[in-house]
């Protein structure tokens, strides 16, 4: 933040420069002195400082007025206030080209009475300074006092952008990284629009950006830069204390998830109290999908994580829709809810038959990614999220192994190749398949071919040489050999659905055992 200071204006109405004349630069009065100084040495660059009010008899150019001149730039080129010279004993005219240079740039040039000592108009422009900072230092502190009371006091973030709002006389907003309004004053503004006269400053907590304040304000004096540096500290430690309640929320949110999905025996009342204290929402219906990809994916800031939140985001408008993503080592567990079919108060388009549209949601997020696969499991009730998560973990095991280049999979598809795994626990599958494809398994190994996954996808696509090609990456004549050949070995007829289907099945079992 800069020092407080004066305005050449109001210096040239103290009494020890009443006598003193303005020779250019007067659109440059309104200039901000800071500091004063005195030049006796004619190199001056890099001594001179922003809102410098340099004085001087010009003794050391006396011989060379054009450096004057140069003078003027370099101050200009600092950002200095004004140049306050005494003419008399050593320069007799000022130069054209230096009063040209200072009215180009609005930087004002003094002539001072040679009479008066620079001792007094050191001593009184300071004191001048000196004054206003020391005013603005206890206003700063008023300021800083009153915001910080309300943050302390927990009257919330509204209370404190409002009483900025005042202070600087003009409406504020405090935006997230994202650009969403976190509050502005007053409540009920648009969305900021980048114009002319918005100004912004950065809000960090903890060293990172948060977010963005706003003004609608193009011109601020010194007491307003001041009020707004306050308030970027006070808002820093709102949103500092809103994060530390959401951590801790998130926190107590993720550890009931865990108990949730690990199944500790809960009553039906202890899910729908806790539930609700942690907004999910015990009257919905619940479904969760599991996310598996290399851990980096799943870094705090990471794209991909960003874009989960956006899409979710863009989604839950839509229809009151909640959603709650929660981190489980190298994997996503995504709670997905939809209202329940006889909420009358909730639009019925967004009943069962649209719930299910999560696949389409997620579907292009994750085939734009490698390395990165989702699983869905059936709805439930909250209490039985527990059923979900092991189908949604079940249909990623079971669906890559049966669709080894698949990234989508959903519960209800593959429930059925669930059911023969179950089902093998009780009935002796392994002798019928071995009785069945044995031969085909053995000559594999034998000659190192693949005739076994090669059946298994011609089947799965209805007889489709092309899209068992695409499975397998060959050629569809490659398939068409493959498949000559697996009819002379188990002699199967294509044409009888009868046998397909006890092949399919036997042919299921076995990729899935393997």
């Amino acid at each position: 933040m800069h020092l407080a200071g004066v305005t050449i204006r109001e210096l040239l109405r103290l009494p020890v420069l009443k006598d003193a004349k303005v020779i250019s630069g007067e659109k440059g009065l309104s200039r901000i002195v800071r500091f004063v100084d005195i030049m006796e040495v004619p190199d001056v660059e890099g001594w001179l400082r922003e809102g410098e009010l340099l004085l001087t008899t010009a003794y050391s150019i006396r011989h060379d007025t054009a450096l004057l001149s140069e003078l003027v730039e370099q101050l200009v080129q600092a950002g200095a206030a004004a140049l306050a010279i005494k003419p008399e004993r050593f320069i007799y005219d000022m130069p054209l080209e230096m009063i040209k240079v200072s009215n180009h740039h609005n930087l004002p040039i003094i002539e001072l009475p040679s009479g008066v000592p620079y001792m007094d108009i050191t001593h009184s422009v300071m004191e001048q300074i000196i004054d206003k900072q020391a005013s603005l230092l206890r206003r700063s502190d008023e300021i800083f006092k009153t915001l910080t009371t309300l943050v302390l006091e927990n009257s919330g973030i509204q209370a404190v952008a409002d009483n900025v709002s005042a202070l600087v006389k003009s409406p504020i907003w405090v935006i997230d990284k994202s650009g969403e309004t976190i509050v502005s004053s007053p409540s009920t503004l648009a969305s900021p629009q980048t114009r002319d006269n918005t100004r912004c400053w950065d809000i960090t907590v903890d060293k990172q950006f948060v977010g963005k304040l706003i003004l609608n304000k193009e011109q601020l004096d010194d007491l307003e830069v001041v009020c707004v540096e306050q308030a970027r500290l006070v808002f820093s430690l709102e949103l500092m204390r809103r994060k530390t309640v959401l951590d801790t929320e998130n926190k107590l949110r993720g550890d009931f998830i865990e108990e949730l999905l690990t199944g500790l025996p809960f009553s039906k009342q202890e899910v729908e109290s806790k539930g609700a204290k942690f907004g999910l929402m015990p009257g919905w219906i619940w479904e969760i999908a599991i996310i598996e990809a290399e851990n980096c994916l799943f870094d705090e800031g990471s794209p991909f994580l960003m874009q989960l939140h956006e899409r979710l985001k863009q989604e839950l408008p839509k229809g009151q829709i909640k959603a709650h993503i929660h981190k489980q080592g190298q994997r996503l567990v995504l709670l997905l809810a939809s209202p329940r079919l006889e909420d009358s108060s909730i639009n019925q388009t967004l009943s069962h038959e649209n719930s299910e549209s999560w696949k389409q949601i997620f579907t292009p997020l994750i085939e734009e990614q490698s390395g990165i696969c989702i699983g869905f499991g059936e709805k439930c009730f909250l209490w039985e999220v527990q059923r979900s998560y092991l189908e949604a973990k079940k249909s990623i095991m079971i669906g890559m192994r049966m669709e080894k280049h698949g990234k989508v999979f959903m519960f209800k598809e593959i429930e059925m190749f669930q059911m023969l795994l179950d089902a093998a626990d009780y009935i002796n599958m392994d002798t019928f398949v071995e009785k069945k494809i044995g031969m085909l398994c053995q000559h594999d190994k034998e000659n190192g071919t693949d005739l076994v996954s090669t059946f298994y996808y011609y089947l799965a696509s209805g007889g489709s040489l092309i899209h068992t090609a695409n499975h397998l990456f060959i050629h569809r004549n490659s398939v068409k050999y493959r498949m000559n050949k697996i009819r002379d070995i188990v002699g199967i007829d294509l044409e009888n659905f009868r046998e397909r289907f006890v092949y399919y099945c036997c042919l299921t079992y076995h990729l899935l055992k393997k």
